[in-house]
């Protein structure tokens, strides 16, 4: 049954329905030319992605849209040309061919031949044109990037490229259940990289147009409670055995198993793990915590460290009176040192960690409580 929307402007309405587009190609030179439509959130990114390849020459072929997002994580995106199931695996392998020329590329290739290359072409957007290279293209995506996010991004680009870790998309007007199975079984098999399905829709009436896209298919998400995560990233039995301190350990796996308990995610990625929580303003999670292995960093959080990206709360504003006392309370916790960089947020070291857990404990939980009350 054909979807429909109401659209309301000034004491006016306006009622638009589902209709099919004229064809497959009108719907990839929308979303070429429009690509906010590509729902970031439900692909697990923040913000808006970037542009760095619109029908760009690789090894296997030309790649309709290679995106940024701010994080360094890329995604490949295919367009099925047609309806039956050999138009959707032909899109399919072209997307493991386009990944398998873009693996292991150094940051400095992928700038020269990829990137720099689509900053010189004709379908460059115009906001970008004249750019010259990545890191000038970073600048005018509006991302307002500080030196330690930028940091990160280079710094996950750079593991994407080395791992093959990429977001895979397949965007086409409908999919069949057989390929949703298809979907399933290479996020079920495959050790890196992640796959979706995208429907991109037309919708028409009052003389108005829009378009429309969501995410049918996914990786399924990783539970608050499960302690192994996908291959590739970190898992919490990895994780704690990588702890040399038994009481620092003792104090981490209660931690854990205290967030389960709250329903506080945590998720696993190369590096650690962040602890999230749903929010009403969008599907991405709000991070509240980060738990990094000795040694290792990022923008500034170490060991444990727990309160809240300033961005990241701006997005998310029914939440954001709770997460600012939680972050005061944080402050008085003993042991908390103020965390360097943009984060809005306190840091336990390993020495000091299992002293603070309790006031930590308590302040989570009046989060969440706070936030059950909204």
């Amino acid at each position: 049954m054909p979807r429909r929307v109401l659209i309301q402007r000034e004491g006016e309405a306006f009622d638009l329905l589902e209709v099919p587009a004229p064809d497959e190609h009108h719907l990839q030179e929308i979303m070429k030319s429009q690509p906010q439509l590509i729902p970031a959130d439900d692909l697990g990114l923040d913000g808006d992605l970037m542009v760095v390849g619109r029908e760009t020459s690789l090894a296997s072929g030309f790649i309709d849209l290679l995106c940024l997002a701010r994080s360094g994580d890329l995604v490949l995106i295919e367009f099925k040309t047609g309806p039956q199931n050999p138009d959707f695996r032909h899109a399919l392998a072209q997307l493991i061919d386009y990944g398998s020329d873009l693996w292991r590329l150094s940051l400095e290739d992928f700038d020269r031949g990829v990137v720099q290359r689509y900053l010189t072409s004709r379908h460059c957007d115009a906001a970008f044109v004249g750019a010259g290279d990545l890191e000038r293209a970073i600048e005018r995506a509006g991302w307002a990037l500080s030196e330690e996010e930028r940091a990160g991004l280079y710094s996950r680009l750079g593991e994407v490229l080395e791992t093959g870790d990429f977001h895979y998309v397949v965007s086409a007007q409908r999919f069949t259940p057989a390929m949703q199975v298809s979907l399933e079984y290479m996020n079920a098999t495959m050790r890196y990289g992640r796959f979706y399905l995208v429907e991109i829709v037309q919708l028409e009436g009052a003389e108005l147009t829009a378009h429309a896209a969501q995410v049918v298919a996914a990786p399924p998400k990783r539970s608050a409670s499960s302690s192994s995560g996908p291959a590739g990233q970190a898992d919490e039995s990895e994780f704690l055995a990588g702890i040399g301190s038994e009481e620092y350990r003792h104090a981490m796996r209660d931690l854990l198993s205290s967030c389960a308990a709250l329903g506080l995610e945590v998720k696993w990625r190369s590096v650690g793990a962040s602890i999230r929580f749903v929010t009403p303003d969008r599907k991405q999670p709000l991070s509240i915590g980060w738990l990094l292995p000795e040694g290792k960093q990022w923008q500034g959080a170490r060991f444990a460290t727990f309160g809240v990206d300033p961005w990241s709360l701006g997005k998310t504003p029914s939440v954001e009176e709770p997460v600012r006392r939680f972050v005061q309370r944080l402050s008085q916790v003993r042991g908390a040192k103020p965390t360097p960089g943009k984060l809005q947020a306190y840091t336990f070291a390993e020495a000091v960690f299992p002293e603070a857990l309790k006031g930590v404990l308590e302040s989570l939980e009046t989060l969440v409580a706070d936030v059950s009350g909204l």
